[in-house]
């Protein structure tokens, strides 16, 4: 075998010359496990073809490098003679040619037996199958199934035990609106959110460093969803803290409360397809996040449904006062903003109806496996800095 190829080899797996089988075996082992958590795929999938060239590249060098080392080991032993004994007893057959030679027999060299070659196991296969992400079955009919079961316990008594998610999701929408516009915020379970509309730089660079880290590990371990929401979500936050009047501010901090349990519930929906870093444990913390959100999307859907029928009145008041506290959102959208009745009404009923449309979106893009294009293009960027190339 040329000196230059096995150099190649070498430096593939980053064993240097002279390594013992041992070491170039935890060497591929910890080459070929660094490719396959780079994967977006699941078990039960084709790998993408530049990481199963990747890895049939790695194989072939492994092999050279056995055979080599093995070629050595056994020109060790023909020329020691038996001077250098075997590192382990089980490396070697067994010599019971004990027995005095006749004059003139040679007794046989000591032969080394053939380790068998151990194909590493992808972490994917000890999984879960309902825990994988990028699965195709299940990225198509569990979300389906679980909002089916999310909308039959709504139709039973059931639905009560769900109000505190609505509640919360409603406070949680108003300061997700402040908290982007730079302003303190702190959502309370009773059914009211503290708001300080005056710039806060520890809330500003708290929640960008929070889209930080997120981008940060995405990128790290090559998942390109969770960089476009940092990415997105950074945008979003610089334009509501630094662009948009104070008025402006205010009128979505007001609006994000109903609002927040329209979008905030499909977010949190959309997620369930979005593979987040492997430190976030979203593999069985996505389905939760599901539930969570489907109860408090349909609860909301369905009322302003009916609101826009003209069968349930707008909501005014506000949880703690009751109806008569002018300080409620729709009191305010109409007495601060101008906001009529059916403008309120179409509103919030195009707002569900366009939340139904990005979920119906999000799952035809993962159950036609469109997303696999995104995440071909980032796996091809990172093949492409790690050769050096341009």
């Amino acid at each position: 075998m040329e000196a230059d190829e096995l150099g190649r080899c070498r430096a593939m797996l980053g064993v240097a010359a002279g390594a013992s089988l041992d070491d170039i075996e935890r060497a591929f082992m910890r080459k070929n496990f660094s490719l396959i958590q780079g994967r977006t795929g699941a078990a039960d999938e084709a790998p993408p073809p530049e990481l199963a060239e990747q890895k049939q590249q790695l194989r072939a060098a492994y092999e050279k490098l056995v055979a080599h080392a093995r070629e050595q080991e056994l020109q060790r032993n023909h020329l020691g003679a038996g001077a250098n004994p075997p590192r382990n007893a089980r490396d070697v057959v067994p010599d019971h040619s004990e027995v005095a030679a006749a004059p003139g027999n040679v007794r046989p060299p000591k032969t080394l037996l053939t380790p068998p070659v151990v194909q590493p196991r992808d972490p994917a296969d000890d999984e879960f199958s309902l825990f994988r992400f990028d699965d195709w079955k299940v990225n198509t009919f569990v979300p389906p199934l679980l909002l089916a079961l999310v909308w039959l316990v709504h139709q039973t008594p059931l639905k009560m035990l769900l109000t505190g998610f609505h509640v919360w999701m409603h406070e949680f929408g108003h300061s997700t609106a402040a908290w982007l516009c730079g302003w303190r915020a702190t959502p309370l379970p009773i059914g009211w959110t503290p708001v300080e509309p005056v710039h806060s730089n520890f809330v500003y660079g708290g929640v960008l460093l929070l889209f930080g880290i997120l981008f940060a590990a995405g990128l790290k371990e090559r998942k390109v969803w969770p960089m476009i929401a940092a990415v997105a979500l950074a945008g979003l936050q610089a334009f509501m803290t630094w662009v948009l009047p104070e008025k402006q501010k205010e009128f979505w901090m007001v609006f994000g409360g109903i609002g927040g349990e329209f979008y905030l519930s499909t977010l949190l929906m959309m997620s369930f397809w979005v593979q987040l870093p492997e430190k976030f444990k979203w593999g069985m913390c996505r389905y939760v996040f599901f539930l969570i959100g489907a109860t408090a999307f349909l609860h909301i859907w369905l009322h302003w449904r009916e609101v826009y029928r003209g069968i349930e009145e707008i909501p005014f008041g506000t949880l703690i006062h009751g109806e008569e506290d002018a300080g409620g959102d729709m009191n305010r959208l109409m007495d601060d903003y101008g906001w009529k009745k059916f403008t309120i009404r179409r509103t919030y009923y195009v707002l569900g109806w366009s939340c139904w449309i990005a979920l119906g979106v999000m799952w035809l893009l993962f159950a036609l496996r469109l997303n696999h294009v995104a995440d071909w293009v980032v796996g091809k960027f990172s093949a492409t800095r790690a050769d050096g190339t341009v």
